[in-house]
Protein backbone atom coordinates (compact mmCIF):
# COMPACT_ATOMS: atom_id res chain seq x y z
CA UNK A 1 0.00 0.00 0.00
CA UNK A 2 1.18 3.42 -1.20
CA UNK A 3 0.41 5.96 1.82
CA UNK A 4 0.33 9.55 1.37
CA UNK A 5 3.41 12.07 2.16
CA UNK A 6 2.23 15.13 4.60
CA UNK A 7 2.47 17.44 2.02
CA UNK A 8 -0.20 15.57 0.33
CA UNK A 9 -2.47 14.99 2.81
CA UNK A 10 -2.32 18.35 3.91
CA UNK A 11 -3.14 19.35 0.29
CA UNK A 12 -5.92 16.80 -0.05
CA UNK A 13 -7.11 18.62 2.99
CA UNK A 14 -6.91 22.00 2.48
CA UNK A 15 -8.85 20.83 -0.74
CA UNK A 16 -11.94 19.52 1.19
CA UNK A 17 -11.94 21.99 3.71
CA UNK A 18 -12.22 24.49 0.31
CA UNK A 19 -15.19 22.82 -0.60
CA UNK A 20 -17.20 23.08 2.91
CA UNK A 21 -16.11 26.32 3.70
CA UNK A 22 -18.14 29.64 1.72
CA UNK A 23 -15.21 31.18 -0.24
CA UNK A 24 -16.49 35.08 -1.13
CA UNK A 25 -15.39 36.12 -4.95
CA UNK A 26 -16.15 38.43 -7.50
CA UNK A 27 -15.77 37.88 -10.87
CA UNK A 28 -17.23 40.35 -13.64
CA UNK A 29 -16.49 39.96 -17.40
CA UNK A 30 -17.34 42.72 -20.21
CA UNK A 31 -16.84 41.90 -23.74
CA UNK A 32 -16.51 44.85 -26.46
CA UNK A 33 -15.75 43.58 -29.63
CA UNK A 34 -13.01 41.11 -29.57
CA UNK A 35 -11.76 42.25 -26.23
CA UNK A 36 -12.57 40.90 -23.30
CA UNK A 37 -11.70 41.94 -19.93
CA UNK A 38 -12.34 40.27 -16.66
CA UNK A 39 -12.31 41.84 -12.93
CA UNK A 40 -10.88 39.02 -10.24
CA UNK A 41 -11.45 39.49 -6.42
CA UNK A 42 -11.15 36.99 -3.53
CA UNK A 43 -11.40 37.16 0.05
CA UNK A 44 -8.14 37.44 2.30
CA UNK A 45 -9.51 34.40 4.30
CA UNK A 46 -9.90 31.88 1.06
CA UNK A 47 -7.69 28.92 2.30
CA UNK A 48 -5.81 29.38 -1.13
CA UNK A 49 -4.98 33.06 -0.68
CA UNK A 50 -6.56 35.62 -3.27
CA UNK A 51 -4.26 34.58 -6.08
CA UNK A 52 -3.44 31.02 -5.04
CA UNK A 53 -0.61 29.20 -3.60
CA UNK A 54 -0.99 31.14 -0.42
CA UNK A 55 -0.86 34.67 -1.77
CA UNK A 56 -2.82 37.63 -0.54
CA UNK A 57 -0.98 40.53 -1.98
CA UNK A 58 0.40 40.67 -5.27
CA UNK A 59 1.57 43.73 -7.53
CA UNK A 60 2.76 43.33 -10.85
CA UNK A 61 1.68 42.55 -15.11
CA UNK A 62 1.80 39.62 -17.01
CA UNK A 63 2.28 38.82 -20.40
CA UNK A 64 1.88 36.55 -22.98
CA UNK A 65 0.08 35.38 -26.08
CA UNK A 66 -3.03 37.10 -26.59
CA UNK A 67 -3.54 38.33 -22.80
CA UNK A 68 -2.11 40.47 -20.49
CA UNK A 69 -3.00 40.10 -16.70
CA UNK A 70 -2.65 43.11 -14.11
CA UNK A 71 -2.41 42.11 -10.55
CA UNK A 72 -3.42 45.88 -8.05
CA UNK A 73 -2.37 44.27 -4.82
CA UNK A 74 -6.14 42.39 -3.79
CA UNK A 75 -7.44 42.24 -7.14
CA UNK A 76 -6.53 41.33 -10.69
CA UNK A 77 -7.60 42.59 -14.42
CA UNK A 78 -7.43 40.32 -17.35
CA UNK A 79 -7.44 41.26 -20.71
CA UNK A 80 -7.89 38.83 -23.51
CA UNK A 81 -8.10 39.31 -27.55
CA UNK A 82 -10.95 36.20 -28.30
CA UNK A 83 -12.09 34.99 -31.04
CA UNK A 84 -15.36 36.53 -32.24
Amino acid sequence: MNSLSDREAAIIAAVRANDVAPRLEIRRELRIGNLSAVFSWRSRKSLWGRFGGGWNWKVGAQAGGSTLIVDCLVFSLRFSLVKP
